[in-house]
């Protein structure tokens, strides 16, 4: 069974102990809290030889490097295997690539770029730490009236200091829907100027408000493409925090076989039938393509179809 990267059931999020301020304070006293410090969006590592791990900081760690370990400067992610986890950004607090008493070289980094050293509880837990981290950097201040925020309910909530606006603020996470297209023994890839070299992956697009999943496909397909599609099946999910977003997988079938790009969105497509997605070739296509990331749900899409059509 492929792996699922960023969503793990294995973390237990624990919600209910986010209001719980005397609890989540005596946890931080206790032996039994882990840290996982972030540097804005990105996450820290160690380099221990030659192997990448999640940089994990127990409480006297996280003391030699910051002044004041409190429930207002943190974020609770949950449990995990009887042990709290809590996320702390320490932009303000350390040089970057600094830390007392770690073994190791440290390192920080953007999740997706190591993402193949680490393991789907480990993508799960970062994930978070990161898509949460990212939210608190974008929302300071208060989107109202313009004044400065502070953190309650572990995190998940900013609230306006600003005692006549009072709002909270809560994290967003953007719906998109992304699909693979057939029609028939083939299925339609796509890229764009943006991908990297060489690499075709599945349509993909944001939902408007008032729009369903359902139309967003169609309208995201039509938009790129210049194809209608029916015969709409549910694949499954993923969390994808670069920075906000929940994909929305989907199979998606097609009569039509021409394509009218947009050129703004769309460099290039292609129809490929299942030999040419396990030989990475196609005749169109000089020196081969590339499949999209392992760890995207775009991957499993693919995958999926091949299996299906062996």
């Amino acid at each position: 069974m492929e792996k699922i990267y960023y969503n793990n059931a294995l973390l237990d999020r624990s919600s209910v102990l986010r209001k719980d301020k005397q609890f989540l304070t005596n946890i931080l006293q206790s032996k039994d809290v882990n840290f996982i410090p972030m540097w804005e969006d990105e996450n820290y590592f160690v380099l221990d030889n030659e192997e990448i791990k999640p940089l994990i900081l127990k409480k006297n760690e996280l003391e030699l490097n910051t002044n004041r370990i409190s429930l207002d400067k943190m974020i609770f992610l949950g449990k995990i295997n009887k042990k709290f986890y809590f996320s702390v950004n320490l932009k303000s607090k350390v040089k970057k690539d600094t830390l007392g008493i770690i073994q190791g070289d440290i390192i920080t980094d953007q999740l997706r770029n190591v993402i193949g050293s680490l393991t789907e509880l480990d993508s799960s837990y970062l994930a978070l730490a990161k898509g949460m981290t990212f939210w608190h950097e974008k929302n300071k201040f208060c989107g109202v009236c313009g004044s400065k925020t502070k953190i309650e309910e572990a995190g998940f909530v900013l609230k306006c200091v600003n005692k006549n606006c009072n709002q909270s603020h809560f994290p967003r996470t953007d719906a998109a829907i992304i699909t693979l297209v057939s029609n028939k023994d083939k299925v339609l890839l796509a890229r764009s100027s943006r991908f990297p070299q060489k690499m075709y992956s599945t349509l993909a697009g944001f939902v408007e408000p008032g729009e369903s999943l359902e139309l967003a496909l169609k309208r995201e397909v039509f938009e790129e493409v210049g194809v209608n599609v029916n015969k709409i099946e549910y694949f499954q999910s993923q969390p994808w925090p670069f920075p906000a977003s929940l994909m929305l997988g989907f199979f998606a079938e097609t009569e039509d076989t021409k394509l009218n790009l947009d050129k703004d969105e769309i460099e290039d497509a292609n129809w490929f039938d299942i030999s040419q997605l396990k030989d990475l070739t196609h005749p169109d296509i000089t020196y081969g393509f590339k499949l999209p990331r392992f760890d995207s749900i775009a991957r499993r899409l693919v995958n999926d179809w091949i299996r299906r059509h062996e």
